[in-house]
């Protein structure tokens, strides 16, 4: 989970001191190396306080590296272009001919290198966008001008805004804030941003419309399961440990024992209070997959502690975000504390796969509201949930991956008909290519089968939340 940042004069002073600021308020994103580029001159360095004195100009890059499976220090900078990267780009090695690649950051330099040399900004990144497999937010310094992007699904965030004296971007809103950008605003999911003196332009490359016109026309089981054990494979490749976020449903269990064929180290992380649902079927659940899981109980002394940070963390209050935010908090604290980096979760399978109840509502106007509702829910997740447990992970330095959201998984998912994922109005189990998946893998059918339940709910968490939100 690293940090990206950019800024821009908008009077042609400097802009060193804002940009080390900024990035001083990052530095719980990613704490393994720093560096700067402004104006073409750049410093690095494994500790902050090592990059002064501070290049001087009017506009510049900025990072804070979390290295999960590569140490590439950034800003990387070639042929007059300079990169910044937050996520990972699984294949990276589409990219780039260059032998020995130390990060996928490299990756991304070499492929801009080469495209800008005879295509705009717009075109390469349109190109890029369509091939990449991974999760992004990507910031670029070339010709006098800063871009920023992130990739079509929104997993990785980016936030921008301006104020009288500079434009900016970077990877969370309080950072923008903390340097006199009173409303920073979230860069659109496949989205493209430039900045120059005269503030910023936004213009759609390539977002969920579309991702939509690329999905294949048919698929069948098998194709849907070679593409996620592919992603798995892409997500896990590297890793010597990996934590994930279980509930003892059917996503999280998925998704744990298809990581731990992967990776030896895998440890399963539950959140809630005593007794609850979540706990006790994710101890029943870990215990049948034959997997590691860490229970944290949560007092409502807990949740109250929890609570504040989340609110302090998230910019916004929104009581159901933050009765999800809290078990995911909690389990970001004791995942950090028990030594890992990388979280899987089974974020997105709900959406995808219509799981939630509201598809049944929407079948009684046929599959094809089912299909549209989906694509709608699936355009809308960034702004909510992949940027709460974002914000609520990165925290701690440790970086969410969602092998349901990777893009090319949706695509094969989004071939199969709404009416194999929900049967009738009075289907309550729903998701039924996820269930089918999940018993090709061995998993129980009790966990297979298990009912949607959400985890503020199932952890126990939102009634106290609740309550203490109305001063009980």
């Amino acid at each position: 989970m690293c940090s990206v940042i950019g800024i821009y004069s908008r009077n042609g002073g400097d802009i060193s001191r804002v940009l080390f600021e900024v990035q001083s308020a990052l530095v719980h994103r990613g704490h393994d190396a720093f560096g700067i580029n402004v104006c073409g001159s750049e410093k690095k360095a494994k500790e902050l306080g090592l990059l002064a004195p501070l290049p001087i100009g009017n506009f510049g890059l900025a990072h804070c590296l979390l290295s999960t499976t590569g140490y590439g220090v950034q800003p990387l900078t070639s042929n007059g272009i300079s990169v910044v990267h937050n996520g990972q780009i699984y294949n990276y090695l589409d990219f780039s001919k260059r032998k020995g690649l130390v990060s996928d950051s490299e990756a991304i330099l070499d492929y801009f290198s080469g495209a800008l040399k005879s295509e705009s900004m717009q075109v390469a990144v349109k190109k890029f966008m369509e091939k990449a497999v991974g999760e992004y937010a990507i910031g670029i310094s070339f010709k006098n001008k800063l871009f920023a992007f992130r990739d079509p699904i929104g997993q990785k965030p980016l936030w921008f805004g301006s104020n009288d004296s500079f434009t900016a971007f970077a990877s969370e809103p309080s950072a923008l804030m903390k340097a006199d950008i009173p409303f920073p605003l979230p860069l659109k999911p496949g989205h493209l941003l430039e900045i120059t003196s005269k503030g910023f332009k936004e213009k759609n490359i390539f977002s969920i419309p579309q991702l939509k016109k690329v999905v294949p026309k048919k698929t069948d089981f098998n194709s849907f399961k070679k593409e996620f054990e592919k992603t798995i494979e892409l997500q896990t490749n590297g890793l010597k440990k990996a934590a994930v976020l279980f509930s003892g449903g059917v996503d999280s269990s998925l998704v744990a024992k298809a990581v731990s064929e992967k990776v030896k180290d895998t440890r399963l992380f539950v959140a809630g209070v005593k007794g609850s649902e979540d706990v006790v079927f994710a101890k029943r659940a870990a215990k049948l997959l034959s997997l590691k899981l860490e229970s944290v109980i949560l007092t409502k002394s807990d949740v109250e502690s929890l609570l504040l940070r989340s609110a302090k963390r998230l910019s916004f209050f929104d009581e159901m975000q933050l009765g999800l935010a809290v078990p995911v908090l909690a389990c970001s604290d004791a995942i950090a504390k028990a030594g890992y980096r990388v979280v899987f979760s089974g974020q997105g399978s709900d959406e995808i796969f219509a799981g939630y109840h509201s598809y049944s509502k929407a079948i009684t106007n046929g599959f094809d509201a089912v299909n549209e509702e989906i694509w709608f829910s699936l355009s809308r997740m960034w702004s909510r949930n992949f940027y709460r447990d974002d914000i609520m992970l990165a925290s701690n330095a440790l970086e969410l991956r969602l092998p349901f959201v990777s893009i090319n998984f949706v695509k094969e998912s989004m071939a199969i008909p709404a009416s194999e994922k929900i049967i009738s109005e009075k289907d309550s189990l729903r998701k039924h290519p996820i269930r089918k998946l999940a018993l090709a893998y061995g998993i129980p059918i009790e966990i297979a089968n298990r009912p949607k339940k959400a985890m503020q709910y199932g952890s126990g968490v939102q009634k106290i939340v609740s309550k203490l939100l109305k001063g009980n």
